[in-house]
């Protein structure tokens, strides 16, 4: 690894346990996967993910309190996946009003128990069969650990750095001041006392800075403007931090938000389910190829079933080669600092089949 740093974090934007995965996701887990896997190889490297910093905001916590307030009775550890989904994209449809203090409760318990809804528990329990059957670690998806920082400390740090606008005492919200930067202010906490998805990661990784660490911040290129500014934030406070933007997946051409439905047929557990020849094994790697290999950071290819089939087909005939008889890893941590996994790929599965080392079937199976 590049001698400046001594250990490596990867800090990967969380998912809300609100709905199925869809290959937005998928396409961030593996490329996840894939750089945490390798970098490893070539020095320390850390996979940070604390599902509070999905679960302590309004997009999560107003979906509880509508499920709880329509369906109180419930067995959300009998429903499938697509069924919580469903509701997920009809919440949004239906854009009830949620009054901020009903909300209350829900962040208190999260904050003080790490309490998950019952419906999110059982899409986490469904999210950690599909990642078990890819081979991906469970990152900690049900972990009740605490953020690092408190708020209170956190908002203090930032306004020791003049960082913020605070307008609590005229009972308005708080705001992320990066003028310094050329960029707009941002809410970071509403006037009802409610954080921003950005509060909850800045507890997180601030306390995470290190002399000798290199952040790098993985998220899909939607929220450029937001990790931009967060970049800027945590090297004012130290860091050393490098953005790794990814596009979202198409499907059918088009590009929305999830909560808004259209994921149907196209969820990790659609492609899981679809028939084929192939074992596990060519499955994972056949997944490696098409999300990591084929869909680079900018890709804007819509998902397609019938070629991730052909990258699955191949890796079948890559492993029946047996293994090579020498390792093999290409240098391609510098002068990053990491390994980028869609280079990496492309290196490994060029237009030649070849035999895989160990380290290599380790990063990608």
């Amino acid at each position: 690894m590049n001698t400046h740093w001594d250990e490596l974090v990867v800090a990967p934007v969380t998912i809300t346990p609100t709905k199925p995965l869809t290959p937005t996701h998928v396409k961030g887990l593996l490329w996840t996967d894939v750089l945490t896997k390798a970098s490893r190889r070539i020095g320390r490297t850390r996979l940070v993910w604390n599902p509070r910093m999905a679960h302590l905001t309004t997009q999560t916590t107003a979906f509880w309190w509508h499920l709880d307030r329509t369906e109180p009775e419930t067995d959300w550890g009998t429903e499938s996946e697509a069924s919580i989904g469903g509701r997920y994209v009809r919440f949004h449809q239906g854009r009830p009003v949620v009054e901020p203090r009903q909300l209350d409760p829900y962040f208190e318990r999260v904050e003080q128990t790490g309490w998950i809804h019952p419906a999110a528990r059982r899409l986490l329990g469904i999210w950690k069969a599909q990642l078990g059957q890819l081979n991906v670690a469970d990152p900690g998806l049900t972990d009740q650990r605490p953020l690092a920082a408190g708020t209170g400390e956190t908002l203090d740090r930032l306004a020791d750095r003049r960082l913020l606008i605070d307008h609590r005492r005229y009972g308005g919200p708080i705001l992320l001041d990066a003028a310094r930067w050329g960029m707009p202010v941002r809410q970071l906490v509403s006037t009802a006392g409610h954080a921003n998805y950005l509060l909850p990661i800045l507890r997180e990784l601030l306390p995470a800075i290190r002399p000798g660490r290199l952040f790098v911040l993985l998220y899909d290129d939607g929220l450029n403007a937001d990790y931009t500014m967060l970049e800027r934030v945590l090297a004012e406070f130290g860091a050393t931090v490098t953005r790794l933007p990814l596009s979202r997946v198409p499907i059918g051409g088009r590009v929305v938000s999830s909560k808004y439905g259209g994921w149907a047929g196209s969820t990790l557990g659609d492609i899981a389910a679809t028939e084929g020849s192939a074992d596990r094994a060519a499955y994972r790697l056949g997944m490696r190829m098409y999300f990591v290999g084929s869909l680079d950071r900018g890709s804007t290819q819509s998902f397609r079933i019938d070629l991730l089939r052909r990258r699955v087909g191949r890796a079948a005939r890559i492993l029946a080669l047996g293994p090579a008889s020498a390792e093999w890893l290409p240098d391609l941590g510098r002068p990053a600092g990491y390994v980028d996994p869609h280079r990496l790929t492309t290196a490994v599965f060029g237009p030649r089949p070849r035999a895989l080392s160990p380290g290599i079937r380790g990063i990608f199976g």
